[in-house]
């Protein structure tokens, strides 16, 4: 999609939502992994939040299409959306990241996991970590 867009048109967009430090000088096909543009788990649930609210004022259709891409489960007491990431350097998994949200029928329950380590910090990992910690608060029941 980066490609799609054009280097332009990305940073515009990252400016316009806040995205971490905004800083895309690394090389355009890597800026976001282990490279230039950093963002705090903190910062992620507040992009989220401000996602899942559309306070961006994109359209409808597009935010339904986003939250449709990140559905990973649902049954009748919840629904998760989320994304994992994981960062290498010189082939070691040093950073794992899982960032989504629970809609239950009655909260939104959003979440950023970030994990790091000299290797084996994956989002796999970090996923596993989130839904322990989601189903202890029994948001989520694994």
């Amino acid at each position: 999609v980066d490609e799609q867009l054009g280097t332009t048109s990305v940073y515009d967009y990252i400016k316009e939502i806040g995205y971490g430090n905004k800083n895309m000088s690394g090389d355009f096909s890597t800026y976001w992994m282990e490279s230039s543009l950093e963002i705090s788990p903190i910062e992620q649930v507040e992009l989220l939040t401000s996602l899942y609210f559309n306070d961006f004022g994109f359209t409808p259709e597009n935010i339904q299409t986003t939250k449709e891409s990140i559905q990973l489960f649902s049954d009748v007491n919840c629904t998760i959306y989320g994304k994992t990431g994981t960062g290498c350097i010189e082939e070691k998994n040093v950073n794992g990241w899982f960032i989504g949200f629970v809609e239950s029928k009655n909260h939104t329950y959003f979440f950023a996991t970030n994990i790091q380590a000299i290797d084996n910090a994956t989002g796999s990992i970090a996923s596993e970590i989130t839904l322990s910690i989601l189903s202890d608060m029994n948001i989520y029941k694994l």
